[in-house]
């Protein structure tokens, strides 16, 4: 047989949080594993109202199902606030105290089924984002597609002299292809890939990308600069760091300015044992400052005439996110564009992602 203090042993130890109410709706008990999911003490919550946590609506279908002769109790699922942008989701075993034929209170059992729910979240979102990425890709490929093989049947018929004119047009709809196609990869690639630890020389990965992207503008025309600062070993994701300025650089190079005298890129990193800064500074076209947040956006485009897929920007900052950093974006219409990012240097333990 259990005794009152077996009884109290076990609800005190399990993870599910225990509330009992009086008629009122007063909180009589609270078992101590509240403490462990909302850093609060028990004491603290005894005497105040269930409706400071639920709300009047949902307490009045409670007692309505509880009236029912037909129920000593029922499930259900509530979400609460323990932060001001996060909430735990719980599901809910009602029960009436003690009466059949009034509420003499309520017993609560919650059991917390937030990574549960998060997971569903993120299912949700990723078939969402899937769904999206099937519509833009079968979109957005044709375009780039249609021209070239249009662009070849004139070529066929155009007299020699001309030829070499249409297969630059050929070779530029061909080199907007692959770019979207390798947009798409990195967007997959982000999507499936475990986040990897490996050693990485900054300066070394930066100068490929920029030799990899030469293709996107003529040589001389826009001033690549790096500035190095700071010492130490840098560890993190180097897939996905090659992802991440990839996309920045091809977006400082398709938005410059023509019309500037010395167009620029300034590429600048600041490594310590915590940290690795990057800044990409440009002076091209800029961008306006309500688009600051949705530059961001799955398939944003701030103008019309805009050059890319609107993809670019999205696998950045989803990318920096999966590596637990941070990007800001800071620009002036017609001054230039700067994008700072901050990623934690795993130099001592490697980024786990849930």
């Amino acid at each position: 047989m259990y005794n009152d203090g077996m009884f109290k042993e076990l609800v005190e130890s399990s993870d599910d949080i225990l509330v009992i109410t009086d008629p009122e709706f007063k909180i009589r008990y609270i078992s101590s594993s509240v403490t462990r999911v909302f850093g609060i003490e028990p004491i603290i919550l005894l005497g105040q109202s269930i409706f400071n946590f639920v709300s009047a609506e949902k307490i009045e279908y409670w007692k309505q199902c509880l009236m029912d002769k037909s129920n000593t109790s029922f499930q259900e699922e509530i979400s609460l606030k323990i932060e001001k942008d996060k909430k735990v989701y719980f599901d809910v075993q009602v029960s009436n105290l003690s009466n059949r034929t009034s509420i003499q209170g309520l017993v609560l059992k919650l059991h917390d089924i937030s990574s549960k729910k998060f997971r569903e979240q993120e299912l949700i979102r990723s078939n969402q984002q899937l769904d999206q990425v099937i519509y833009k890709t079968t979109h957005d490929l044709k375009a780039p597609l249609m021209s070239a093989m249009g662009l070849i049947n004139v070529a066929e018929k155009a007299p020699p002299e001309e030829r070499t004119k249409y297969l630059a047009l050929i070779k530029q709809s061909l080199l907007k292809l692959d770019s979207f196609i390798e947009e798409m990869n990195n967007f997959f690639r982000n999507e499936k890939l475990a986040v990897q630890r490996d050693k990485i020389n900054i300066e070394i990965l930066l100068k490929d990308e920029v030799a990899n992207l030469k293709n996107l503008y003529e040589e001389g025309k826009i001033d690549i600069r790096f500035e190095f600062k700071g010492e130490g070993e840098f560890y993190s994701d180097s897939i996905r760091l090659r992802t991440i300025v990839a996309n920045l650089l091809s977006n400082a190079i398709k938005y410059y300015d023509a019309e500037k005298s010395a167009p620029f890129i300034k590429i600048s990193v600041h490594i310590n044992e915590e940290i690795c800064q990057i800044c990409v500074t440009d002076n091209g076209i800029g961008i306006e400052p309500q688009y600051f947040k949705k530059i961001f956006e799955l398939f944003f485009r701030a103008t019309s005439h805009s050059k890319g897929t609107g993809l670019g920007l999205f696998i950045v900052k989803d990318t920096i996110e999966r590596l637990k950093g941070v990007i800001e974006v800071d620009s002036i219409p017609g001054q230039g564009s700067t994008f700072k990012i901050q990623l934690p240097n795993q130099i001592y333990q490697p980024i786990e992602v849930v």
